[in-house]
């Protein structure tokens, strides 16, 4: 029963359902792919690799192509005795695997081209033209320990069995005093560059504090700070102040205005602008103290010491070299030379970066702070953060004011716009109320035709005939003023209709005698009237004969009335 789980397990994992067993190719000689194959435990259904069907693109002239492009390298044979042998790896001796690297790397960069009595002769004669300071300061870390350099100097007589790091070891290990030697060679090289680099700094800060000093531009933004700092603070512990700490100017723009689209900054760029612009360009008076902020303190001390240091141990460094070994050997000569000379630049920057502590802590105390709780880099960095935020508010500002310019006009020309449309709708009424009077005038010809009995009189029918008839229609009028004509209308109506009832009661107590043709002209008019208002016809058609001039006169107005 075991049998088969013997096979399988001689067979290896199983392929999961679906996968087959990958070709197998014999007789290819080309070069291999270095990749890291995935276990067959880890094919999945799920994986990408059991859906792979790469055999479908297997083509003869594609694997050809691979063989001719890809073949690997045979070495050719041409007899044993002619076999290629392998080169004899010589073993390290004395340094240490890692020390040989370090030094293979070096030989093979930076002092590829060189040979090592070259080197040796460069070394000997303090020659650095060739040589760098990384390169030196190289050497000193790679060089073999104190003893690995005593066992070299013994192997004089095996120098053609070590191996090329040991014998470029040897090498070094047989110059004089190796060690202080470049130590020496570095400090002279480094010394021009620092004390280049040191003079200028020393030079700003001396120049800034000076012109802290003596900038009254800045000291008057100063007075008027404190000036607006006293009046705000006023009834606050900090009223009736003497003076500020300078790091405040910092955060002049956290007090913000009433409206949060302004602050303090701004504020005081437009107060020294339209009220001191005499003062407004005090960053001009204080042209070194963006460098001077930059120079470091501790920075300095430190180099200064470094100097001193390394001079020291050149002095004592001589006293070795009074009598040298060979005479490539100038250490003594081009030391004692650049001695005097370093001594003599290291004074007087000494001197000055006592002077520039000695201004600093005035400029600090000038200001009403203690220099020995204040720290030079930081006062300076405060002042010139406050310079370039002011700056930065004086462009906010401008452009503030032209923002606001731009608003301004645009309220000018919408308050424009507004009067003329104020005026267009003026003249409109205007026009109306002319047009209300002339239909008034209408109306009016109209009542004064009802009330006199003109419009109903037979003695008038024959008129001139009308002149604006090929006309066009009137012009609409308001439905404001037609309300208010058929108004005054309704009302003249009013009136007719009580004389009309006074006349009735007057007919029924004469016993009604009178015939219809004979009524009066207010009967007429009456009836006209409620005819017109109601543009109904009257009730009799005898009357409706007689009046129908009248009415259309009539009619023909209140067309006109209802039109406008």
């Amino acid at each position: 029963p075991r049998a088969p789980a013997a096979r399988a397990a001689r067979r290896g994992p199983q392929l999961p359902e679906g996968v087959q067993k990958k070709k197998t190719y014999t007789g290819v000689s080309t070069k291999k792919l270095n990749w890291s194959a995935i276990p067959v435990k880890n094919i999945q259904k799920t994986t990408f690799w059991a859906k792979t069907k790469e055999l479908e693109m297997e083509s003869p002239d594609l694997l050809e192509s691979l063989s001719e492009e890809f073949a690997a390298k045979v070495a050719k044979e041409t007899g044993p005795a002619l076999a290629v042998a392998k080169k004899k790896v010589k073993e390290l001796k004395v340094i240490d695997p890692k020390a040989s690297q370090n030094f293979g790397i070096l030989l093979n960069s930076s002092l590829k081209g060189l040979t090592f009595e070259e080197l040796r002769i460069l070394i000997l004669k303090c020659d650095d033209s060739s040589l760098s300071p990384s390169v030196m300061e190289s050497l000193l870390r790679f060089l073999p320990s104190g003893e690995d350099m005593a066992s070299l100097r013994l192997l004089k007589d095996e120098y053609d069995e070590l191996c090329t790091a040991e014998q470029f070891a040897f090498m070094l290990s047989n110059i004089p005093r190796i060690e202080p030697r470049l130590q020496a060679m570095v400090f002279k090289k480094k010394f021009f560059e620092e004390a280049k680099e040191i003079k200028p700094d020393l030079t700003y800060v001396i120049a800034a504090c000076e012109e802290l000093k003596t900038s009254e531009k800045f000291g008057k933004c100063l007075e008027l700070i404190l000036l607006i700092g006293n009046y705000m603070n006023s009834g606050s512990r900090n009223a009736e102040s003497y003076g500020f700490k300078l790091n405040f100017l910092t955060k002049l723009q956290n007090t913000k205005a009433h409206d949060n689209r302004s602050n303090m900054l701004h504020f005081l760029a437009n107060l020294l602008e339209n009220r001191y612009p005499q003062w407004v360009n005090f960053r001009d008076d204080l042209r070194n103290l963006e460098k001077a902020r930059r120079v470091s303190d501790d920075q300095l001390s430190k180099q200064l010491r470094g100097m001193k240091k390394s001079l020291t141990n050149l002095k004592k460094e001589l006293e070795f070299h009074k009598n040298p070994e060979s005479i490539d050997d100038r250490f003594g000569t081009e030391m004692n030379a650049f001695l005097e000379y370093a001594n003599d630049e290291y004074e007087k920057l000494e001197a000055t970066y006592t002077n520039m502590g000695k201004c600093v802590a005035e400029i600090i105390s000038f200001y009403g702070e203690d220099p020995k709780k204040t720290n030079a880099e930081e006062f300076f960095s405060d002042i010139v953060t406050f310079c370039n935020d002011f700056e930065t508010a004086r462009v906010e500002n401008a452009k503030m004011k032209e923002a606001k310019k731009r608003e301004e006009k645009q309220k000018e020309l919408k308050e424009k716009e507004k009067r003329r449309k104020e005026q267009k709708e003026k003249e409109r009424k205007d026009f109306i109320i002319d047009q209300q009077g002339e239909g008034e005038g209408v109306l009016d010809d109209l009542m004064d035709a009802l009330k006199t009995g003109q419009a109903y009189n037979r003695d008038n029918r024959r008129q001139k005939p009308r002149q604006n008839r090929g006309k066009s229609a009137p012009e609409k009028r308001p439905k404001k003023n037609l309300e208010q004509n058929r108004d005054r209308l309704t009302d003249s109506i009013g009136d007719g209709g009580k004389q009309n009832r006074n006349l009735q009661r007057g007919r029924s107590q004469t016993g009604n005698s009178q015939s219809p043709r004979n009524k009066s002209n207010s009967d007429n008019q009456t009836d006209a009237l409620d005819s017109i208002l109601n543009n109904t016809p009257t009730s009799r058609p005898g009357r409706q004969r007689a009046n129908t001039r009248g009415e259309s006169k009539a009619s023909e107005a209140l067309q006109r009335v209802r039109a406008l």
